[in-house]
């Protein structure tokens, strides 16, 4: 069996192919990706944007032509934060099944957070309890679990894009923001954190564009050289620290002058330096461990 699944983020679209195995294993076979920005201006009920809407739109049409050229038995699509909160989220869900014929479901943050964990401990394969932390676009979600059993799992409108947007009013960014940023961070999921600690842990995994660039980015100018692998790679929690400093520290044209700096996440780097840094902090994590599978591959997963 051949499946593709496919996950609408608020900053990026992904899609990956997979073969299923006779054992219920998976491999992947081919992967896309496109940075749509499909929430940029379009979160807390606001309408998304034309030209967002658009380059979904286009990036699906792609995403459609080569799931079917693999010869796929079924399409599997979730969409998340910023097409559950926005307006005219419907509109879109119906053009992307009239033009593409994918037909996607809109999934609470509660059954994101589940899906991402079980993709995480996949991929980590660590038996033991764990926090799994994925920063989108839109929402941040927080789980901890061991294995397939999700004990607490939470989503929590603090996406890189949503910080971005409400916060950093400036670059570099002023010192205030940075604490009102901090403040807002803590307000909203220090409860919560409590009593992720009180219940115990063995590790952090993180997941998401923004936290493997922020840890491919820290590994880089810790040692010199960007990692050639970075699944389970552990990075070391004062590391995100220092890089949450310099990208606070620099404007943009600096940041992209970064070791591994991702130039399409460089305005974003600092709000989701900021939140990665405040969450571990606050779970007193010494490191974390990244993971390159995410929602798409808890679809498959949980199809499976």
């Amino acid at each position: 069996m051949r499946l593709a699944a496919i996950d609408i983020g608020t900053n990026s679209v992904h899609m990956i192919v997979v073969r299923v195995r006779a054992d219920f294993s998976f491999e992947v076979i081919d992967r896309e990706k496109e940075m749509v920005r499909l929430g940029a201006g379009g979160l807390d009920g606001r309408q998304l944007t034309r030209q967002a809407m658009t380059a979904t739109l286009q990036a699906l049409s792609k995403f459609e032509r080569i799931a079917r050229s693999h010869q796929v038995d079924e399409i599997l699509a979730a969409a998340t934060s910023a097409t559950r909160e926005a307006e005219n989220g419907g509109e879109l869900l119906g053009a992307i099944e009239r033009q593409t014929g994918i037909k996607p479901r809109v999934i609470t943050g509660t059954e994101e957070a589940r899906l991402i964990h079980r993709a995480a401990v996949y991929g980590v394969d660590t038996p033991k309890p764990a926090v799994v932390i994925d920063i989108g676009g839109g929402s941040v979600e927080v789980t901890l679990g061991a294995g397939d059993e999700v004990r607490f799992a939470r989503s929590f409108k603090l996406g890189a894009i949503r910080l971005t947007e409400r916060f950093v009013t400036a670059d570099p960014l002023p010192r205030r923001d940075e604490r009102k940023m901090l403040a807002y961070i803590g307000s909203q999921v220090d409860r919560y954190l409590d009593h992720i600690v009180a219940a115990g842990y063995d590790r952090v995994i993180g997941t998401s564009g923004t936290i493997l660039s922020l840890g491919t980015i820290a590994s880089a100018v810790d040692r010199g050289a960007a990692p050639s692998e970075i699944r389970n790679l552990r990075v070391p929690a004062k590391a995100i620290r220092r890089v949450r400093k310099m990208v606070c520290d620099l404007p943009i044209q600096q940041r992209l002058e970064m070791p591994a700096m991702d130039p399409r996440r460089a305005d974003l780097s600092v709000a989701g330096a900021v939140l990665l840094d405040a969450l571990l902090r606050r779970l007193g994590a010494k490191e974390i461990t990244l993971c390159d599978l995410a929602l798409r591959e808890g679809l498959v997963i949980d199809f499976i």
